[in-house]
């Protein structure tokens, strides 16, 4: 737990509401939540060069309860959209290290096309949304003409591009008679990015007793 300076008076106020205490302490637990959440997601836009809404709409609040002992959360949601969760995205991001594989790349290691230890990340001739990721449109297409050629099929789309006998990414033949779109690329490592603790610290040092005196004087009427 983060120690705040000048907490005292307001906790001796706390102590002297009887009954109304644990609703003050979950209100100004649950605004300081807030205010970590909104924090947070200004912070990603300035570190991340181009957050998509998936980022940004990650973090969540655990509302504080009176009953008991308030306790609120700020987390990352660990809720599938599709073949991943935001925290699986964000962990590499805050921790730094390996970040999880793509649904695409599953796709291509299980059609036995991206060799194991091996990631994917778009090239010159991948078709790019606004935030700097391939199109969704244009990772279909891909993934529909790669599993044709896997099967047999011959003159698709796009196909596995190689040096020698080594896999290096995917090309699509109508890109320059044959551009590559994806690379293949080894494992990538992350620094940490966010530094999510010292957010959510340096808001409720900032905020939390404020936030109790306001609920203080809520709850007196």
């Amino acid at each position: 737990m983060t120690d705040v300076i000048g907490l005292d008076e307001a906790i001796e106020s706390l102590d002297r509401l009887g009954r109304s205490a644990p609703v003050a302490l979950a209100d100004a637990i649950n605004h300081t939540s807030n205010q970590s959440r909104i924090e947070l997601r200004s912070e990603m836009q300035s570190v991340f060069a181009t957050p998509t809404p998936f980022t940004l709409n990650a973090v969540a609040v655990q509302p504080a309860k009176p009953a008991g002992d308030p306790e609120g959360a700020v987390f990352v949601k660990d809720k599938k959209q599709g073949a991943n969760a935001p925290e699986d995205w964000f962990a590499p991001q805050v921790f730094g290290g390996e970040r999880q594989l793509k649904a695409s790349e599953r796709t291509l290691r299980a059609l036995g096309v991206l060799p194991a230890g091996m990631f994917t990340v778009p090239a010159k001739g991948a078709r790019l949304d606004k935030y700097g990721n391939m199109s969704r449109g244009h990772i279909r297409q891909l993934l529909t003409s790669i599993r044709k050629t896997v099967a047999g099929a011959r003159k698709e789309p796009f196909f596995v591009a190689r040096k020698g006998d080594k896999a290096i990414g995917i090309a699509e033949r109508a890109v320059n008679g044959g551009q590559l779109v994806l690379v293949f690329t080894r494992e990538p490592q992350y620094v940490q990015r966010l530094d999510y603790s010292a957010v959510i610290e340096r808001v409720a040092d900032q905020n939390i007793e404020d936030n109790l005196n306001l609920a203080i004087t809520k709850a007196l009427g």
